[in-house]
């Protein structure tokens, strides 16, 4: 096709063709290109070959009157007349003589018969098929090593990914943002990082880290598990099934460092990806059932039951009472639990991929009791306000307030930050964190 970079299989058509003293024409035509692309690509990468040793006829060697090259002033022969002296590095008048072939088409001896190839006396040029892809190759590479951006146009790109960079945001989540003040693709921008052309550093990424080895889990008894009994992970998918419009809510528990009695409560919904995030004063049923229905109380139980329909949780001993989950303080049912299948906990993914987030203001070895609720509702404000490339570049924040509503958001403190704003770095609690 024309425009387009020829193919190894396409060069060694043209070796093959001009082997066979094809013209130029019958060459582009076979390979439905332009003659003068066909032209181009022979003469860009023909190489010269000669046998050692070997050095072509001069331009001169006919009319030459040069004398004494070789240093004995009692020789009375001119120099192109010795073989030892004409056509080497002691003349300096030398120049080869070139073939007709080499400054016309065809430009290379590919298809010279052997005859003419054994008494041939001038340079000889070859076109090779795979030497020919190997030196394109070397030469995309290196055109595309480096930066090819201006001063300014890089000061401006380190000014707005750095500081967020190093405010725990990804670069996708940073290009998606601000695509129109980066003059360049996300891939570029992954390089120039990489790099080190930035303040940034690779390292500085929120994922590049090493994940730690996965551990075996030791089986419960059956005869703990009896409160899953009709609230299984195919309940589960039952039930939403026979409800497909249920808000759908996961619950699971982030653990603070050694000696941490606090933990965090989290509720994510899969809806809007918006997580609410509640400080316990330990991990016990009594703490999980006083934030459920805390959280009844403020919103009332017709908000409760519609924006929490159905929980899915793990089987952890925080959350084996059911029905205490489901009930209000007044025993009224406000919603339905379910559990996943023992150490499935990809069933649960959305809360468990969020609490990433968690970790990055608040790493795995940290110790949770110093904080209050007001630092639990600080981190989900930052992670609700950062954009997700699953939900169209937008924040859980704004995807929340079109889904479940702003009064619900209101009720329990949740506020907009803008995006530019987010912090995923503990810094965002430094002074509370030891």
């Amino acid at each position: 096709m024309k425009n387009k970079h020829l193919t190894l299989s396409e060069r060694i058509t043209i070796q093959e063709m001009l082997e066979r003293n094809q013209s130029f024409r019958a060459i582009a035509k076979a390979l439905d290109k332009s003659v003068s692309s066909i032209s181009r690509e022979i003469r860009r990468n023909r190489y010269k070959k000669s046998k050692a040793n070997f050095r072509a006829l001069c331009v001169k060697s006919t009319d030459c009157r040069l004398t004494h090259l070789c240093g004995d002033d009692s020789c009375r022969n001119f120099c192109s007349q010795c073989m030892e002296v004409c056509n080497t590095d002691k003349c300096p008048e030398y120049e080869p003589r070139i073939c007709p072939n080499h400054n016309n088409a065809p430009f290379v001896c590919n298809g010279c018969d052997e005859e003419k190839r054994r008494l041939c006396r001038y340079e000889r040029y070859y076109y090779d098929a795979r030497l020919a892809q190997s030196t394109y190759e070397k030469t995309l590479s290196s055109s595309r090593e480096g930066v090819s951006l201006s001063v300014d146009e890089m000061e401006q790109i380190d000014s707005i990914v750095s500081p967020l960079l190093l405010n725990g945001h990804s670069l996708q989540a940073i290009y998606m943002q601000h695509k129109a003040d980066i003059p360049c693709s996300m891939r570029t921008l992954y390089n120039y990082v990489d790099a080190s052309y930035l303040t940034a550093r690779n390292i500085d990424m929120p994922r590049k880290v090493r994940f730690k080895q996965r551990y075996r889990h030791d089986r419960r008894s059956k005869s703990m598990q009896t409160f899953c009994e009709g609230r299984k992970y195919a309940d589960f998918k039952q039930f939403v099934q026979d409800n497909p419009d249920i808000s759908v809510c996961e619950m699971d528990t982030v653990l603070g460092g050694a000696g941490s009695k606090k933990v965090f409560l989290t509720l994510l919904f899969r809806s809007c990806s918006f997580m609410l995030i509640y400080l316990l004063p330990d991990k016990t049923q009594k703490s999980v059932i006083r934030t459920l229905n805390g959280i009844c109380r403020i919103l009332g139980i017709d908000d409760f039951r519609r924006i929490f329909g159905v929980i899915l949780t793990d089987r952890g001993t925080e959350f084996s009472n059911p029905y205490a989950l489901e009930c209000d303080e007044n025993g009224e049912i406000k919603t339905r639990v379910f559990y996943c299948d023992p150490y499935c906990s990809w069933q649960k993914g959305a809360v468990e991929k969020n609490h990433e987030f968690i970790r990055y203001i608040v790493p795995t070895g940290r110790n949770f009791d110093t904080l209050r609720q007001s630092d639990a509702d600080l981190i989900a404000n930052n992670i609700n306000n950062y954009p997700r490339v699953n939900l169209n570049n937008t924040t859980p924040y704004k995807l929340a307030e079109l889904l479940i509503g702003k009064s619900f958001l209101e009720k329990l403190g949740y506020y907009e930050v803008p995006t530019d704003e987010v912090v995923l770095k503990p810094a965002l609690l430094d002074k509370k964190l030891r």
